[in-house]
């Protein structure tokens, strides 16, 4: 009987394998621990981290639903329901009447006009849209004594360009708020507007609409730095090869957006302030970390996520973390019924418990380092109780990314330092009005006007706001 050879993989591997049974299990330990992580990094879905839900796979599992109810779906009884209000007869257009049939098809006697409670039907039409093109024809003059040649100016309010006030608010709007392609935004200016131009020209159509933005967009940013509180996030962009950071600052009327190579706290701090005065809603992130804990709440939302992949391990850790989530779940519960803040003590005293405990746990590095992160941010984590502005979640600055998402996964990426600024200013004016119930197309178009004429612009700053904090 032969014997096999030896892979030459095989046996180079004797030299460096320990040559004792400790040595082995120790080796067997280490090699233990590795698998956990990776499969625990296979295992990461938007329930246990920060990836969001478009992320998860097939095989991730379906959130759990409600318990149906056993009601029919749609209106429930006395649901007093939702009807369009008809409009005024003198706003109406066209008005046509229809007249009942001569004779009545069950008996064949003749029928009598009752014009009393007619059923009123309004159908709503949009007309043709043709695009207005109005010619500005400027004279040329020559000087009688030096033979210089002088054209006539355009009138004031009147654009350089060939879009006017309100086709360059709608470019903008279509990009930002609707998020449109610069090629779809070329196809509605063509197939709906009778308006054809280039990709180049809707491109610089969105350099004007932001240069029209940038004034307002620097008043946004320097009223913020007074808000009692804000909300941060951040999230990647791509400028052609290169990877770049979407920063983010949202309060309760307006939201600010900033692209920055960097994701560091030098970029925090051009978004933040050097030294912000309110008090910084975020996740864990040590982006955050030169933020004094007492005006930081840590994200409950996030710490959640921590709970549920730290409770999917094995032992200790896992019961550890199965404990937090139910704290968590607890804390969340408790807010929605308005607790007072005397009322969380005793949470808080149990969570210090167990964070303590996975802190001093041996089996689980991981475990024990984010146990004694969040130890050392401890105050951050409660800073809600003590102000009832604050939020125990960064749902706010998550809700104000969520259009830049869909619209980078729609066109993916900028190209240039115009289509970033664009970016910015556009998401960053489309998300305040939307806070503030405003139509962003309106305040896009009087920012243009404003801009073409050379006036001072609107603001995105609330009245109320311009009040406590004049210039």
């Amino acid at each position: 009987m032969t014997r096999r050879a030896t892979p030459a993989s095989v046996s180079e591997l004797p030299s460096a394998l320990p040559d004792t049974v400790p040595g082995c299990h120790e080796l067997i330990h280490q090699l233990m621990q590795r698998l956990s992580l990776l499969e625990e990094r296979v295992n990461l879905n938007s329930r246990n981290s920060s990836k969001p839900p478009s992320s998860d796979g097939p095989a991730t599992s379906a959130r759990p639903s409600k318990s149906p109810s056993g009601k029919k779906l749609g209106g429930q009884p006395g649901h007093k329901g939702s009807f369009r209000a008809m409009v005024p007869e003198p706003d109406v257009h066209h008005r046509t009447q229809c007249l009942p049939p001569a004779q009545c098809d069950a008996c064949g006697s003749a029928i009598k006009v009752d014009g009393d409670k007619p059923i009123r039907h309004q159908v709503f039409e949009l007309p043709r849209i043709e695009p207005i093109v109005s010619e500005y024809v400027r004279l040329r003059g020559i000087c009688s004594g030096c033979g210089r040649k002088h054209h006539a100016a355009l009138p004031a309010g009147v654009p350089s360009g060939q879009l006017g006030s309100r086709a360059l608010a709608l470019v903008g709007t279509l990009a930002g708020q609707f998020h449109l392609t610069q090629r779809k935004v070329q196809a509605v200016l063509s197939h709906i507007m009778g308006i054809h131009f280039s990709l180049g020209a809707v491109s610089q159509a969105h350099g004007l609409v932001s240069q029209a933005l940038e004034q307002p967009v620097a008043q946004l940013h320097k009223e913020l730095q007074h808000a009692p509180v804000c909300h941060a996030d951040e999230t990647r962009h791509q400028s052609h090869s290169h990877t770049l950071w979407m920063w983010v600052l949202a309060s309760d009327w307006g939201v600010r957006f900033r692209i920055d190579p960097s994701r560091g706290q030098t970029a925090a701090k051009l978004i933040l302030g050097e030294h912000p005065s309110f008090v910084t809603v975020s996740d864990r992130y040590a982006g955050y970390n030169h933020l004094p804990l007492a005006q930081r709440q840590v994200c409950w939302a996030h710490l959640l996520r921590d709970f549920e992949r730290i409770g999917q391990r094995a032992a200790l850790p896992g019961r550890i973390g199965q404990r937090l989530l139910g704290y968590g779940y607890l804390l969340f519960r408790w807010r929605n019924e308005d607790k007072d803040a005397r009322h969380f003590a005793w949470l808080q005293r149990r969570i210090r418990v167990q964070l303590e405990l996975g802190r001093e746990q041996t089996p689980c590095k991981r475990t024990a380092n984010t146990c004694a992160n969040l130890l050392k941010m401890w105050p951050a984590m409660w800073t809600f109780l003590d102000n009832p502005l604050v939020s125990p979640t960064n749902n706010a600055a998550e809700r104000a990314l969520r259009d830049y998402v869909i619209k980078r996964k729609l066109s993916y990426c900028t190209r240039s330092k115009r289509g970033m600024e664009f970016t910015e200013r556009i998401f960053s004016t489309v998300q305040t009005c939307k806070m503030q119930a405003r139509v962003a197309y309106d305040f896009v178009h009087e920012a243009v006007q404003s801009w073409i004429g050379h006036l001072h612009p609107p603001s995105l700053v609330p009245e109320h706001i311009h009040l406590q904090h004049p210039a």
